[in-house]
């Protein structure tokens, strides 16, 4: 090929290739620093699309998961509520069988047995109108609760017999709250912690799937790159030459 002086065609041809090379570079360089293979629409317009609605549902989904941890944390608030009840209602049961020993307590030991009672029914009761989360009473039957829990009426232990007739009361209050904590544990486990579960598998499919249409491939990446490279400097080289030549040219004619 000639070298001409205005014009060296081998010179613009190898300038067109060495613009084409650096674009053709910068795409595997971009994606190697984002760690993303699609960083624009014209890098893959269908996976783009594809890929936005997997975002969209991930965002849904871990929306569904921060809401059914927030309704575990409620359910696992509100057995702890129960529970207490619960020891409540079993020290509140001891008294009672103390105090209906008919003949072997003391009237002193009687006022006692009474007075504790008293004392722990009143806690037992407050704990039912107090037990909250996040603003809603838990046991009050309210909108928004997990249960009724009835207030507990009727125990006096002042003397054996009404001590007696107490302990029915007890009983009667010890099995419903033990149906409560049963449902409790039961939605818990069964339903929202399953639920939970079932979610956090389903959100890894779709981030996964995600992944796979959107993240770069740094091995593949980066040998597209050094390939890109390769031929960056090689029609770098080729231009050297040829404005090399092209000047050795003028100065021949000039000297």
């Amino acid at each position: 090929m000639g070298i001409t002086i205005r014009f060296n065609l081998g010179s613009s041809l190898i300038s067109n290739s060495l613009s084409a090379n650096y674009l053709s570079l910068m795409k595997p360089l971009e994606r190697l620093s984002s760690g993303l293979s699609i960083n624009r629409a014209s890098d893959g317009p269908a996976a783009l699309a594809i890929s936005e609605q997997l975002r969209t549902q991930i965002a849904s989904l871990n929306q569904e998961i921060e809401n059914t941890s927030t309704m575990i944390g409620k359910y696992e608030t509100g057995s702890s509520y129960v529970s207490e009840l619960r020891s409540k209602l079993t020290e509140l049961r001891s008294l009672a069988v103390g105090a209906a020993n008919e003949g072997g307590n003391s009237e002193s030991a009687q006022v006692a047995y009474a007075a504790t009672s008293d004392y722990i029914l009143s806690n037992y009761n407050n704990v039912i109108d107090t037990a909250e989360y996040n603003g809603m009473n838990l046991l009050d039957g309210s909108e928004g609760s997990l249960a009724k829990v009835d207030q507990l009426e009727g125990i006096d232990l002042s003397s054996a017999e009404s001590a007696q007739e107490s302990i029915a009361v007890i009983d009667s209050a010890i099995e419903g709250l033990d149906e409560v904590q049963v449902d409790l544990g039961a939605t818990q486990r069964y339903e929202l912690e399953a639920h939970h579960a079932s979610l956090q598998v389903t959100l890894q499919n779709l981030e996964a799937a995600q992944s796979q249409l959107r993240d770069t491939d740094y091995a593949q990446e980066y040998s597209t790159f050094l390939g890109e490279m390769i031929k960056f400097q090689a029609n770098a080289a080729l231009l050297a030459h040829w404005s090399i030549s092209a000047n050795t040219v003028l100065n021949l004619l000039s000297g």
